[in-house]
């Protein structure tokens, strides 16, 4: 396995062919060096560097990780993998990419496949196995038709979340259209988003008593808050033959959207911790309106309207636990819990693509907002609501992609982000700008599999190394997606997740219960022994 020492030399690479500058070491300088190297499943199939810690039989076995595939120059200084992926340099490397024409033969299927509208890649599936809960997100939707949590009570599902029924109200929002609908589409006018508001009973506040806090969640790409999944559907096969992991196609016959029973099992959790939890379909997706699903630095700017929605009621429609609808002025001030949205902490945490619009809203509130994706860039101060306690990065793709993992079929993520906010004004993955900003954000937590292909084991230590106050990095055996791995791996998720929240709530400078390392390897072995079960080692 080599890595790629210069952005210059991986664009030589791209444009002129195989011969550039590469470094042989899958860690950054002053790490301990992997000492093993394992095969794991899904979603890499892929041998890979990693470190023999010690196993909970006694002896020692070898747990891999992804490296990065970028590494700085000798003599380059530290803001290497900032300065190198910020948006003018993405758009360069894109400008140089679409003047080449085997490599805009290469990357111009990767950009059309994301184009919008997203119905050209079947994203709406809820509705498909049950029409109980379809609804046209585009027209004037009865609220009484969306389904609630008690839904997920029947046969076959047994969802936990089924016992925040009488907490849960229905939430629409409204929203403008994205740049692409508006440059691209001339869409005028609104949208709506919809989803889950579910009432907490207040989050432990160290002293004895309880405090009103809200979490925000942004779920992973193609998940919906409402969507069917039948936890008796596997996420893939394994070839009986090879070995390699094939994933499984849905929706299907039985299951709408996979992996939502699993994120709705992490938001029961937090609200059983006592934690107000607000819980939408992203547009273009699921209940909420739009074609374009893909623009995260505007999915970022949804989250502040919805609060601001919360506040005002403008825009705003409420279906209350008995059955009640209220709307604009009657439904101002009504959440959470009829205290002023500005005034309780507020915690914002997303998963997969989620963590993508998290990050855009920290960075919108603490630093500041760039059109990145208009013709011109311009800079807006920070929102700066001082009520946002921290922020919770699940399978994170926060570190931009100058932490872009070693596989090869993530090698074009720069070039795809030039050139989708250069070609089609839409912001997919973030650039550098906000790692750059985490210095800034009051708190972190990252939860991740050791071989996330959202980022590098290295990018989600380099983001946790900025974070100045509150923060925690807890790994897993496991891959980016949360919907595969074990109950025991997600359970453990979810107890940091809670930990890290009320920590945050509490105003404590650590987590209880948190990990404690210094280097990569330590990070490494503290993971549990739990493995993800297509990658785990043979006895």
């Amino acid at each position: 396995m080599r890595y790629i020492a210069s952005i210059s030399a991986l664009l030589l690479s791209t444009l002129a062919g195989p011969a550039c500058a590469q470094s042989s070491s899958p860690v950054p300088a002053g790490e301990p060096m992997p000492d093993c190297h394992a095969n794991v499943g899904y979603d890499r199939n892929q041998e890979l560097p990693g470190y023999r810690v010690p196993d909970s039989k006694g002896g020692t076995v070898c747990v891999p990780f992804l490296p990065s595939l970028y590494r700085a120059p000798d003599g380059f200084d530290a803001g290497f993998h900032v300065d190198e992926f910020t948006d003018a340099r993405l758009k360069a490397r894109w400008a140089a990419c679409k003047a080449d024409a085997a490599c805009l033969a290469r990357l111009k299927p990767q950009l059309d496949r994301w184009v919008p509208p997203n119905k050209a890649r079947s994203t709406r599936v809820t509705g498909t196995v049950d029409p109980m809960g379809r609804i046209d997100p585009e027209g004037d939707v009865d609220l009484h038709q969306i389904r609630r949590p008690a839904f997920f009570a029947r046969e076959p599902y047994h969802e936990a979340i089924a016992g925040a029924d009488p907490r849960t109200w229905i939430v629409e929002f409204t929203a403008p259209h994205d740049a692409f609908e508006r440059l691209h589409l001339n869409m005028t006018g609104t949208i709506k988003l919809r989803g889950w508001y579910i009432e907490g009973a207040g989050v432990d506040d160290g002293t004895g008593g309880r405090t009103r806090a809200l979490i925000v969640t942004s779920a992973g790409g193609g998940n919906q808050i409402t969507a069917i999944q039948n936890l008796s559907d596997a996420p893939y096969t394994i070839d009986p033959t090879t070995q390699r992991i094939a994933e499984n196609r849905f929706p299907n016959a039985t299951t709408e959207g996979f992996g939502m029973a699993r994120w709705r099992q992490i938001l029961y959790r937090l609200n059983q911790a006592g934690f107000d939890v607000l819980a939408y379909d992203r547009r273009g997706e699921g209940l909420s309106g739009g074609f374009s699903d893909t623009n995260t630095l505007e999915q970022s700017a949804d989250i502040f309207r919805a609060l601001e929605q919360l506040r005002t009621g403008d825009g705003l429609r409420l279906h209350s636990p008995n059955g009640e609808v209220l709307a604009g002025e009657a439904a101002a001030g009504r959440l959470p819990g009829q205290q002023p949205v500005r005034n309780i902490p507020l915690l914002l945490a997303g998963y997969s693509r989620g963590s993508m619009t998290t990050g855009w809203a920290m960075q919108r509130n603490f630093v500041g907002a760039c059109t990145y994706d208009l013709p011109e860039v311009n800079c807006a101060p920070p929102l700066g609501w001082t009520n946002i306690k921290g922020a919770l990065m699940i399978s994170s793709f926060g570190s931009g992609a100058g932490y872009v993992p070693d596989s090869p079929d993530l090698r074009d993520r720069d070039l795809f982000l030039g050139g989708m906010a250069a070609e089609n004004n839409i912001l997919f993955y973030p650039n550098s700008a906000v790692l750059a900003g985490m210095n800034h954000w009051p708190a972190a937590f990252f939860g991740k599999g050791l071989w996330d292909r959202a980022e590098s084991l290295e990018g989600t230590i380099a983001a946790y190394r900025r974070i100045a106050g509150l923060k925690e990095i807890f790994v897993a055996r496991g891959p980016h997606s949360i919907d595969t791995w074990t109950p025991s791996m997600l359970d453990r998720l979810a107890d940091r997740m809670v930990a890290f929240g009320q920590a945050a709530i509490q105003g404590r400078s650590d987590v209880p219960g948190a990990a404690h390392w210094t280097t990569m390897r330590d990070l490494v072995a503290s993971s549990p022994d739990d493995w993800e079960p297509s990658s785990r080692p043979a006895e």
